[in-house]
């Protein structure tokens, strides 16, 4: 018994004639009676009889229709969902990322990324980037995004690189500059990252090439908190142009010199392929990760 032979089955049970069935399967006449007389010959059934010169379907052939119909959806909707997963319509996405991209970027790009691909199951897993790579080893998602540096021995790493900006409320008397140095920081209230963050490191050593003081009155682990105690007045600050920009539309940036560095990277499993799922998404994060 063939798929075909079915499909012959299913098209003269529906439109009743083998030149109306041969016609949708575009195929002859006697090549649609020779498909329906070995699937009787493979069934041992009966299936049609010719009354008034017209073809009725036997008792026997109902029966088997109702088989037939429901394999022939089963192996088509298998196909349709072949075609969906080769297309990258269907399929399941998983993503590790740190806080300050899981809170705005990832929600917004996934939600553009599964309005054309409505049975794409996603989850986001939030952790700062040192459990990110603890979690490589897991396998439990398809990539992570982390902030560098850290060392990541079995995963691939796409890095990317940004210079930060400086961070003031709009009302801040610095804002009329237009670059800001250590100089111009000489004991102004300072938010920055945690004293072991290489952002913190980075600007410690810049402060003090420059000879300025520098006035630390909090440290967050994040840049989403950083900019919303520099929103709140609380003092001014160092972020990266890129990630937190959605953190950053109720305040003024300006280049900060000398260059403080900021790099994330897209991580993915050495010894795995990617689904074309996970690829394409890749794909557009990469475009919303340039510089």
């Amino acid at each position: 018994m063939h798929l075909r032979q079915l499909e012959c089955f299913r098209a003269l049970m529906l439109h009743g004639t083998t030149i109306r069935a041969a016609e949708l399967l575009g195929m002859s006449q006697p090549g649609l009676s020779t498909m329906i007389a070995n699937l009787e010959h493979a069934t041992g059934l009966t299936l049609f009889v010719r009354r008034g010169g017209r073809l009725q379907p036997t008792a026997e052939a109902r029966l088997f229709y109702v088989e037939a119909a429901r394999a022939l959806e089963a192996v088509e909707n298998t196909a349709r969902v072949a075609t969906e997963i080769r297309s990258g319509r269907r399929g399941h996405l998983a993503i590790a990322a740190y806080p300050s991209i899981s809170i705005s970027l990832l929600p917004r790009l996934l939600s553009q990324f599964s309005k054309p691909r409505p049975d794409l199951q996603v989850k986001i897993i939030t952790r700062n980037s040192g459990t990110v790579r603890e979690l490589m080893s897991t396998q439990q998602f398809d990539i992570a995004i982390a902030e560098l540096p850290l060392d990541y021995p079995t995963s691939h790493m796409e890095i990317f690189s940004y210079e930060c900006m400086c961070m003031l409320p709009k009302a801040h008397p610095l804002a009329r500059l237009k670059q800001i140095e250590p100089n111009d920081l000489d004991g102004v209230p300072f938010i920055t990252l945690f004293r072991g963050d290489p952002i913190y490191q980075q600007l410690a050593s810049a402060f003090s090439e420059y000879g300025a003081r520098w006035n630390v009155v909090a440290e967050t682990e994040f840049f989403s908190s950083a900019c919303e105690l520099v929103a709140a007045g609380v003092g001014v600050g160092i972020v990266d142009p890129v990630v937190s920009r959605p953190f950053t539309r109720d305040l003024v940036l300006r280049p900060f010199k000398p260059a403080i560095s900021y790099r994330v990277a897209i991580l993915s499993p050495t010894g795995e392929e990617l689904s074309l799922v996970a690829r394409d998404f890749v794909d557009l994060l990469r475009k919303h990760l340039q510089p």
